[in-house]
């Protein structure tokens, strides 16, 4: 790198940070900006009346040392052990997750249970499972009516898309090598590696991964990065094949970098487009708004009660119930509450920026979570004392089929 002018970062999440930490361990110094006035991107932590939220919940979980080494440089004995447990409720019953052979047959019951053996057993056999899509490979590895009762509902509120419509690469990507085979020999205690979809505990720090992003945020600036918080990129202006300039809109005005040597972007690709000037060619621009995301918003409640349920997380798959999932933040660490006797919960919600609840009040929002908590016979919405509405866009890039195509023309150019 040309060490007379700074490379810039956009974005100040765990990937832009982490750029600007490799950079600054081979003495360069980058600039970084970002929208929001904390770094972290979603993983910053909120804080509300004392306690502490996750925008979404963020397990610490990695099988690369050098990740390991790095979270416990940064966090030292800030970082916790934490037993992992999670349920999935599906009309009106509660299911352990990861699977537990027994705890899934005793609670689908007799009946059901044999109908999932011998759907699983028909997929084994056949060949008719197309596994380019999310719904024929989990199909192929659970069999149809496990993957409809365990994941069907849960996968089309993330996405909002119907599971013949996504690309398999996110199951390939996230779920990986897991099969029910993998999973009944884990609940059996024969599995002896835990697949990482498994794992039965985790690392989070005391204060939530805000925590980390911050003390990450302040190793790099004291080794020379510049952050520039509440900094919006509005144009990306080019000159041929290069970067000629970005232009920002902050506090104090535009900023303008007319020095920049290398542009890192952990912005959305479709909103990096967007802001290039002169506009890239139309096939470009096409193939930026052929990229879809989904967005989300998570409903952040103080109830005035103890204990209310003692899982991590619950994954919400029942069809009727429009959350997708809750945290229950005093379960991952008892300080991110600011009492004993209170509990913290976070019912979050899949959407599109600009369409259904995206455009609900604060208020109905609140009684929405309330309500739905109240029918899966959770929470007394007698016992809500406060809470605040979380609205990001554009978090989870959708995986239609046709997404590789489009990142291909992008790329290229």
């Amino acid at each position: 790198l040309d060490l007379t002018v700074s490379p810039l970062i956009l974005g100040s999440g765990p990937a832009g940070i982490a750029c600007a930490h490799e950079l600054c361990k081979h003495g360069i110094s980058p600039q970084v900006i970002d929208k929001n006035s904390r770094a972290g991107g979603l993983c910053r932590t909120l804080e509300f009346e004392g306690s502490f939220f996750d925008i979404g919940g963020h397990r610490f979980l990695s099988k690369s040392a050098e990740v390991n080494r790095l979270w416990h440089e940064v966090l030292g004995q800030d970082l916790l052990r934490v037993k992992r447990k999670s349920r999935i409720y599906y009309r009106d019953k509660f299911f352990n997750y990861p699977l537990n052979l027994f705890n899934s047959m005793s609670t689908l019951g007799p009946f059901e249970s044999v109908r999932c053996l011998m759907s699983y057993l028909f997929s084994r056999g056949s060949k008719a499972c197309n596994e380019s899509h999310f719904e024929g490979w989990m199909t192929r590895r659970f069999g149809k009516r496990l993957y409809e009762i365990f994941f069907k509902t849960y996968t089309e509120k993330v996405w909002g898309i119907p599971c013949d419509k996504l690309s398999s690469d996110w199951a390939v990507q996230r779920i990986q090598s897991l099969s029910l085979g993998k999973a009944l020999l884990k609940a059996l205690g024969v599995l002896g590696s835990a697949h990482k979809t498994l794992s039965e505990e985790f690392l989070y720090p005391r204060l939530g991964p805000g925590l980390f992003c911050d003390r990450w945020k302040g190793l790099c600036e004291d080794n020379g990065t510049d952050f520039f918080m509440n900094c919006r990129a509005d144009e990306i202006r080019l000159e041929g094949n290069r970067i000629s300039e970005v232009i920002t809109e902050g506090p104090s005005g535009q900023i303008h970098f007319d020095r920049v040597s290398h542009l890192f972007s952990s912005i959305p690709l479709t909103l990096l487009i967007q802001k290039m000037k002169p506009a890239p060619p139309a096939e470009v621009m096409e193939a930026a708004q052929s990229l879809k995301f989904r967005s989300f918003m998570v409903v952040n409640l103080i109830l005035d009660q103890k204990n209310i349920f003692p899982d991590n997380w619950i994954y919400v798959h029942s069809p009727g119930i429009r959350a997708g999932r809750i945290q229950n933040y005093k379960n991952w660490s008892p300080e991110m509450v600011s009492s004993p006797e209170l509990t913290t919960l976070g019912v979050e919600y899949f959407v599109n920026e600009g369409e259904g609840l995206w455009n609900f009040s604060n208020e109905d929002m609140i009684q929405l979570a309330l309500m739905e908590l109240e029918e899966m016979k959770l929470v007394d919405p007698k016992k809500f004392i406060k809470g605040f509405i979380v609205k990001i866009a554009n978090v989870y890039p959708v995986y239609s089929p046709d997404y590789q195509k489009h990142l291909k023309v992008i790329r290229n150019f």
